[in-house]
């Protein structure tokens, strides 16, 4: 019994021993850590916070959210138990700074509630008479980009025209100046100041990146035509709207003359035309596409009987003057007609339900994105494709989409009304659900009637997301699953993901960036210092309580136990070891 007792103390000693040492080991971490700062690294003023504004003008860009586009961007630092606010009050600039014509009260004004990297505290853009450039030049013009750094102990001074290193024109303590000219052949310029810090990192401030668009004196162009139906309650075919992509447009004059190859009467669309010129882009919806107070004469109700495939041809006139068509192949249904009958018996049709031939593919415009504000936005795509071949016969039928769901990676977040089928937008409310996991989001896309995709076409959608403060750095995968009406002949199709990276610099991206994201509990500090708590406190039970005595005694009880203090023995203790092998052997025998 005394044998016994002994061996329990020396585990309980044993396992007090280890536990000292998890502590240790927990503090020592803390210390390297949160007290002791890496070597060449900077001291960071946690205990205040920069925020920003920012003016945009309403004829480049109408909307807040790309700070690129400002042409002046104010700063302010604040302690963080204060509420950070930045003034941007375009009554400060005279109107004859400024190389724009738009009215000074439609100036509008942006802000950015954290600014990560303000090294680079201000740029400004001038033409050559001086005047601020608001976001768009001619190719005739010289741009002088002079931006302001908070010292002038960087090394490596550069702007970046177009992603091409440009060597400053001058160089005066932490002023850089750059005289930029030839627009030819380009339709924007992107201008960035950076420079290298003691550490030989790149600055990368948001506050100096600047978008300048260049007036190219071409005529606008059309270049797509995109028609999105849907199914009446009566089984018919509609068309909710139609939507043309085309060049800058340099006059409200515009009309749309509609052609159908089926021999219904053209029509002259002069009303009901929503033109957006800063995306390029005149949209008509149902309403109006169905109204004849729009036309010339007539309505889309002259398709109100066609069933079938139809090409639909939107020709684009401004100041009466043509510039450019674009058509597009439109397939009107009615679902109370009941199909044909094959015109061969003999052609092999499946008895059966149906199946979907669907196969999804996802991909991503950007492939690394940064947390800081305008850097943190990704731009997604979902391609589905009807691989079904179309073979000229009835047999050969659509196939229908119910859903798609899209699983966002942890901490993004979906960008409202960013959502885009066929480039066509649409609102969330008639569209989009967002379901909210944790920190996660599922995002499921669900018409009021199913879509319908022709055997080998496709069907696009595209949405935007930013990347929140609860993002994992590393590379996030971004899942997306197809619902289809009928049953799908290959269910691993309908699956599709894609990889983004999400870096502290996307410019100078580390190895374990390029690594997915660790989220298992020991990969986390907290999850290590619980870990050490729940040994110590399991230690400490069976040292102070009877039951955790008895815990111990049953341990050491077992097989197990015995065959490891043996083998323990008989590598640090020989004689031991054959002295207990004796003993035991004996006990068995006597068993």
């Amino acid at each position: 019994m005394d044998r016994q007792n002994r061996k329990t103390k020396n585990t309980l000693r044993a396992l007090i021993i280890i536990g000292a040492i998890l502590l240790l080991a927990l503090i020592g971490a803390i210390v390297y850590f949160y007290i002791i700062q890496p070597a060449g690294e900077d001291d960071d003023d946690l205990s205040k916070i920069t925020c920003g504004c920012y003016i945009i003008d309403p004829n480049i860009v109408s909307e807040c959210g790309d700070p690129k586009r400002a042409f002046v961007f104010n700063l302010n630092t604040v302690s963080t138990d204060k509420t950070c606010k930045a003034s941007c009050d375009i009554n400060d600039l005279a109107d004859n700074l400024l190389n724009s014509s738009t009215p000074k009260e439609s100036y509008k004004s942006c802000t950015m509630r954290s600014i990560s990297d303000t090294r680079c505290e201000n740029m400004i853009l001038r033409d050559q008479d001086d005047k601020i450039i608001t976001g768009r030049v001619v190719p005739t013009d010289t741009i002088t980009a002079e931006a302001t750094f908070d010292k002038s102990t960087y090394t490596d001074f550069t702007f970046k025209i177009n992603s091409e290193n440009a060597i400053p024109d001058n160089i005066d303590g932490n002023k850089i100046t750059k005289n930029i000219s030839d627009f030819t052949d380009i339709n924007s310029v992107e201008i960035v100041a950076t420079a290298t810090d003691a550490k030989g990192g790149q600055i990368n401030s948001i506050v100096c990146r600047r978008i300048v668009e260049v007036e190219t004196g071409i005529s606008a162009s059309v270049t797509d035509i995109t028609a999105i139906t849907e199914q009446q309650a009566d089984g018919k075919t509609k068309i909710s709207e139609i939507r043309i992509s085309l060049g800058q447009l340099n006059s409200s004059n515009i009309k749309i003359k509609f052609s159908f190859d089926n021999g219904a009467p053209t029509l002259t669309a002069q009303n009901g035309l929503v033109i957006e010129s800063s995306k390029g882009s005149i949209s008509m919806s149902k309403l109006d596409l169905y109204d004849e107070s729009n036309f010339a004469d007539n309505s889309f109700n002259v398709l109100n009987e066609h069933l079938g495939d139809l090409v639909i041809t939107g020709e684009v006139f401004q100041d009466d003057v043509s510039i450019g068509s674009a058509g597009t192949t439109v397939t009107f249904r009615d679902s109370t007609v009941p199909p044909e009958e094959p015109v061969d018996p003999q052609d092999p049709v499946d008895p059966d339900l149906p199946y979907s031939e669907f196969s999804v593919s996802k991909s991503v415009e950007q492939s690394c994105i940064e947390r800081t504000t305008g850097e943190n936005s990704a731009t997604f795509e979902i391609s589905i494709t009807n691989t079904r071949e179309d073979d000229g016969s009835t047999q050969t039928t659509p196939d229908e989409i119910v859903s798609v769901t899209d699983s966002l990676p942890l901490g993004f977040v979906y960008t409202a009304n960013s959502t885009t089928i066929n480039n066509t937008p649409v609102t969330d409310s008639s569209m989009v659900t967002i379901n909210q996991i944790g920190d996660s989001q599922r995002l499921i896309w669900q018409p009021t009637s199913p879509w319908v995709v022709d055997p080998s076409t496709s069907m696009k959608i595209a949405f935007s997301a930013t990347a929140g403060s609860s993002t994992l750095s590393g590379q996030n995968l971004n899942e997306i699953v197809v619902n289809p009406t009928e049953i799908p002949q290959d269910p691993s199709l309908l699956r599709s993901q894609v990889s983004l990276t999400v870096a502290s610099d996307c410019e100078n991206i580390t190895e374990e960036e390029l690594e997915p994201p660790e989220t298992g509990i020991l990969d986390t500090f907290v999850g290590k210092i619980l870990l050490g708590l729940i040994i110590i406190l399991l230690g400490w039970v069976i040292y102070t309580r009877p039951q955790g005595n008895l815990l111990a005694t049953k341990i050491m009880q077992t097989e197990m136990y015995n065959r490891i203090e043996l083998f323990k023995y008989k590598i640090t203790n020989p004689n031991k070891y054959f002295e207990e092998k004796i003993i035991r052997k004996k006990s068995k025998e006597n068993q």
